[in-house]
């Protein structure tokens, strides 16, 4: 028996944390660069704004109607989901972190008699301990499960659970469109052929299903009639590449000024890399330049292989800064940026060059700098200590975040 634990409106929810007096006031939150709408309360649902909408375009109605707006703030809110995720992990023998404010987990079987109830506990508990309201659904797949899970946010008591009593008039009451799984162009494939709901969907052959959605349908379908064929992935597979981008808060000209935007997106992959224990074999650095809108964007690009792997924030900013001379053009009106980290190689397990053992022990020197400086910024704060580069007054590639609350040192999550 699975259960998909999801919080709710997690964002607006984080926001409520820290300033009690939002709660039962609209409240949205703001992508960056305070872009568009990231996250709605429930009284901003009702209002019939969408998400995604284009913060300029609805500015004018969010006042009118008394809604409060925030700028996201989302290293805040990755510490609060840690907190979530941890005390999830002691409710289970196997969890699935699947999304910043959603996880999958397994029920013990002492929970599996009244798992409904058992799920009102895990959400009383969290809801006590840090503040975060969860819905809960409750199935025999993680696709079921999702569909209890939209059930559960519409509940009173944040809990649903789907048994072999009400999974049919569940499934005919589901549009297909709205299967975890079933993208847009596959609904609308589906509903070309005749299928509308999610039991529609279920009574389709094998056979039929796998021609035009793939084996990935087939599982999906199983998954409908309570079969399990998508595993709990308890151990994230190993990332691929590593990519730190940033739309600036303002348009960047000087050299300086990228190199600063850059450097800043460097440190944060190369913290991101050793988090994982991992080595470097290849960099890429991109900027765009000119506005979207107008016609005249571009990008730029320049990567470079590394003779060795590297990890350390030394090396990982002498070659971005290397590729940056390559591709740097005065004249131009930069608006965006990143770094992208990949051929990576276990930095426990490097094959070293023969006759490099002075560069290899200076290499180790730069390593244990940053392993040295992560645990520092982990134990009292990110930006604890940073370059010296980034140490400027005016960090104009900042983000723009009007709206942002206060910060959240002082906050207590237990």
């Amino acid at each position: 028996m699975l259960s998909l634990c999801d919080c709710n409106n997690f964002f607006v929810s984080c926001e409520r944390l820290y300033r009690p007096e939002l709660r039962n006031r609209p409240v949205v939150v703001l992508s960056s660069n305070d872009g568009c709408i990231i996250a709605r309360s429930n009284e901003v649902k009702a209002m019939g704004i969408k998400m995604g909408e284009p913060y300029f375009q609805v500015q004018g109605l969010l006042k009118r109607k008394g809604v409060v707006v925030c700028s996201g703030n989302l290293v805040a809110y990755k510490e609060i989901s840690e907190k979530v995720m941890q005390m999830l992990s002691r409710c289970t023998s196997a969890l699935e972190v699947y999304s910043i404010d959603e996880a999958f987990l397994n029920f013990p079987l002492k929970a599996q008699q009244n798992p409904t109830e058992y799920a009102a506990k895990i959400r009383r508990h969290v809801d006590r301990a840090i503040g975060i309201p969860l819905s809960i659904g409750i199935a025999s797949t993680k696709t079921l499960a999702k569909l209890a899970a939209s059930r559960a946010k519409k509940s009173e008591s944040g809990v649903w659970e789907i048994s072999e009593q009400n999974i049919d008039g569940i499934l005919s009451e589901t549009n297909a469109g709205d299967i975890w799984g079933i993208g847009y162009r596959a609904a609308e494939k589906l509903k070309r052929s005749g299928v509308i709901t999610a039991a529609d969907f279920v009574r389709k052959d094998a056979v039929w299903v796998k021609k035009h959605l793939t084996i990935r349908g087939v599982m999906t379908q199983y998954e409908l009639k309570g079969q399990p064929c998508i595993p709990l992935v308890t151990e994230p597979p190993p990332a691929k590449s590593i990519q730190v981008s940033r739309t600036w808060g303002t348009v960047l000209e000087s050299a300086e000024d990228v190199y600063c935007a850059i450097l800043d997106n460097v440190v944060k992959a190369g913290r991101l890399l050793r988090k994982d224990r991992l080595s470097a074999g290849a960099m890429a650095v991109y900027l765009r330049h000119g506005y979207r809108h107008h016609g005249e964007c571009g990008y730029l690009t320049e990567d470079a292989r590394f003779k060795n792997p590297i990890m350390s924030d030394i090396e990982l900013m002498y070659a971005a800064k290397w590729l940056l001379k390559k591709i740097y053009r005065p004249g131009y009106r930069y608006t965006q940026g990143g770094v992208i980290l990949c051929n990576f190689s276990d930095a426990n397990f490097r094959q070293l060059e023969l006759f490099d053992e002075d560069f290899h022990e200076k290499r180790l020197k730069y390593e244990r700098f940053a392993q040295a400086v992560d645990e520092i910024n982990d134990h009292f704060g990110e930006r604890v200590i940073y370059p010296s580069a980034l140490a400027v007054k005016d960090k104009k590639w900042r983000p723009q975040r009007k709206f942002l609350s206060q910060r959240w040192d002082s906050l207590k999550l237990g």
